[in-house]
């Protein structure tokens, strides 16, 4: 079968939340500017960043026009092991509530329960749950994976919050632990409140509940991974016996009992591979909405191109369009955003003096998620940063292309991007 192509004609002329928050690392919800560990929202949509569409108690919604945050493509399909501490109530035993998409809901969750000063002192493990993602998740550029506990805000942008160690393996027999970080100075006590900005790499730390959904990031780089199959979290009693990657005391709520310790609620890949194809299974597209020319919601730009440039091929997008172009030191420039995990596409800008000629010249390309280079002996301007307003979200790459040619050596001169789709590597 032969491979669809799609072209895009590029024309010649064109929280910081406020309170007693002192640490380095991120606030607990919608801080999209921390270079350290910005949260990423569950839900997204009309009705806000991060504000959850869930049951409001009265026969309605909360933040109705919301949805899901479409930057995953994965979420924990299989509990491969659950070992809950003592003490968790049997409401909050069902292991099976950590797999599937967020949901922002304060009791879909299972916990993994505390411990005693006795029972540390004793040797007994903290509870933990394993979680296998069919596909794995893979190390690209910034947060490859984000995980929900339903830490609550509390004043002063502070948390209700139960800390765990996260852990990743790619076999998921051999372990590696993400370093973490604990500036909180003294312990807190029973259901005590924290400075989440004190916090890094630790699962917890991010406001999940009461209408919000913020997960906290992680870099498979961090731990030295190319890829992971299973994510395991492991609960931190927060005594002070347990420690950061600097030997320094971990404080959470402590002792809590009942939904006591880490309340998962979902692990979603943001760092996974994938095709067209299964991109429009992911999107939910159906019978006669499928299809790289078809174009779902009306507005020009056809599936192959939704994909291509991250976007929503059953909602019509509000943001910026595919494209944009200027002319920058006489020289024609074109924008467009690419994604990392789309293994089977080829981009291509290509420059051409006349658009109605079969006489297009491939200036540079990317091929299987990788680096814009150039191409057939063309040397153009290539720059490529992350297309999100989230800091810790990388997938997601604006490139610009600065054309090799100048405008005024030229009559006419046109730039076009052609999709296609290639062979995985």
């Amino acid at each position: 079968m032969k491979a669809p192509t799609l072209f895009l004609l590029v024309p010649a002329v064109m929280f910081f939340h406020g309170g007693l928050l002192a640490g380095p690392y991120s606030a607990g919800l919608n801080d999209p500017a921390n270079a350290s560990d910005a949260p990423v929202p569950g839900f997204v949509g009309p009705d806000g960043e991060g504000s959850a569409r869930i049951d409001d108690g009265f026969g309605g919604l909360l933040h109705p026009r919301n949805f899901v945050n479409p930057l995953f493509f994965g979420w924990a399909a299989e509990v491969a092991d659950y070992a809950p501490a003592s003490g968790v109530s049997a409401g909050f035993a069902d292991k099976t509530l950590s797999l599937g998409p967020v949901t922002g809901d304060n009791f879909d969750i299972v916990s993994l329960g505390d411990l005693s000063a006795a029972q540390i002192s004793g040797g007994a493990l903290p509870g933990s749950i394993t979680l296998h993602f069919a596909n794995p998740i893979r190390n690209l550029t910034g947060a490859d994976f984000t995980v929900f506990e339903n830490a609550l805000s509390a004043a002063g942008g502070g948390i209700f919050g139960e800390l765990g160690y996260v852990e990743a393996s790619s076999d998921g027999v051999n372990f590696v632990r993400f370093p973490p970080a604990s500036l909180t100075p003294a312990a807190v006590g029973a259901y005590g409140t924290l400075d989440p900005t004190n916090l890094f790499n630790l699962v917890g730390k991010h406001v999940n509940a009461d209408g919000q959904s913020w997960g906290t990031p992680f870099d498979l780089a961090a731990v030295g991974l190319s890829s992971a199959s299973d994510i395991r979290i492991v609960d931190i009693p927060g005594s002070g016996a347990f420690r950061d990657s600097a030997n320094r005391p971990i404080y959470d709520a402590w002792l809590t009992f009942g939904s006591g310790g880490v309340d998962l609620e979902a692990v979603g890949a943001i760092s996974t591979a994938i095709t067209f194809e299964q991109w429009q299974t992911v999107r939910g597209l159906a019978g006669a909405q499928r299809g790289a020319a078809v174009d779902v919601e009306k507005d020009g730009v056809p599936n192959l191109l939704e994909y291509a440039f991250a976007r929503l091929p059953d909602r019509v997008d509000a943001s910026a369009p595919p494209t944009t172009t200027e002319i920058a030191a006489g020289r024609l420039v074109v924008t467009f955003t690419r994604d990392e995990r789309a293994t089977d596409l080829r981009y291509e800008v290509q420059g051409s003096h006349n658009p109605a000629a079969n006489d297009w010249t491939t200036i540079a390309q990317s091929n299987a998620g990788l680096a814009m280079l150039g191409a057939n002996g063309h040397a153009p301007a290539i720059t490529e940063t992350s297309a999100s307003a989230i800091a810790s979200i990388g997938v997601l790459r604006k490139v610009r292309i600065v054309d090799d040619e100048t405008v005024a050596g030229n009559s006419r001169r046109f730039l076009r991007i052609k999709v296609t789709t290639i062979p995985v590597p």
